[in-house]
């Protein structure tokens, strides 16, 4: 499937701390690295240069729970998704000294990557703060069948015609996801040990609504309660459902996302 990697697109990254490592790593560390050491390693190579961290609002645990399994969330716009293929990129460090155990985040912490391809945005609306979204909602489906583009351009259209209307609403960017790895698979990726894992199954196409402040609960639960009718208005089938509020925790590089 790498072989479609390519055109403008993101690096979603949801993660949480690994129940393993629960007694040697914590929070602030696991931020630590990602901030000074993971992302600003990133940001520095050719092909990415701004990252996103955001946070659920939902947080109750760094080990995730049944609302979100994995409640951090970084991601990383580039104009070309090929980048990735690359020796540079392959080359971004998984150890370091900031670390506890091994050093190695694949045995400290579950991360789950998407390669998602960029499908358009709307137009921005000026926020009265002049600065990055602080909140998005992302709204992120994956159907058991496989659906007509008219289908989800309705479904998408219909959300976004309703969320734009929230407090706060800016703009709403779309994706769809070309190619997805598991924990295990990143491991083989850097010639780490890696045992079986199933391949990760995460939405096959996604919305990020940002907003300048948190969005109301009811707009999340409108959202949800929407896919049901169109998955029968679409013949979806069984049709996951994956809705979300992040508060961004950290902006580095330049912090532009498709502007």
């Amino acid at each position: 499937m790498t072989e479609v990697l390519k055109g403008p697109g993101i690096l979603w990254v949801q993660s949480r701390i690994a129940q393993s490592a629960r007694d040697i790593l914590d929070e602030p560390t696991f931020f630590k690295w990602y901030d000074d050491d993971h992302i600003a390693e990133i940001v520095s190579t050719s092909g990415i240069n701004n990252a996103f961290r955001y946070i659920d609002i939902h947080k109750s645990s760094p080990f995730g729970d049944s609302a979100n399994p994995k409640p951090f969330l970084a991601f990383y716009p580039m104009p070309d998704l090929a980048f990735t293929l690359s020796d540079e990129f392959k080359k971004i460090r998984v150890k370091s000294d900031i670390l506890p155990g091994s050093g190695i985040i694949y045995d400290l912490a579950d991360l789950d990557v998407s390669y998602l391809q960029f499908l358009g945005a709307t137009e921005e609306r000026k926020g009265d703060q002049g600065q990055r979204p602080r909140y998005i909602l992302t709204s992120g489906i994956r159907p058991e069948k496989e659906p007509s583009v008219e289908s989800i351009n309705t479904f998408y259209d219909n959300q976004t015609a309703y969320v734009s209307h929230g407090k706060g609403y800016l703009r709403t960017i779309r994706f769809r996801l070309l190619y997805a790895r598991s924990n295990a698979q990143s491991r083989a990726l850097k010639g780490l040990p890696a045992d079986d894992e199933p391949h990760p199954e995460p939405s096959t196409w996604l919305a990020i609504h940002e907003f300048e402040e948190m969005p109301e609960e009811k707009v999340a639960e409108a959202i949800e309660r929407d896919v049901k009718d169109a998955s029968a208005a679409g013949s979806w089938g069984a049709t996951l459902n994956e809705v979300h509020i992040w508060k961004s925790d950290r902006v580095l590089g330049e912090g532009k996302f498709f502007e």
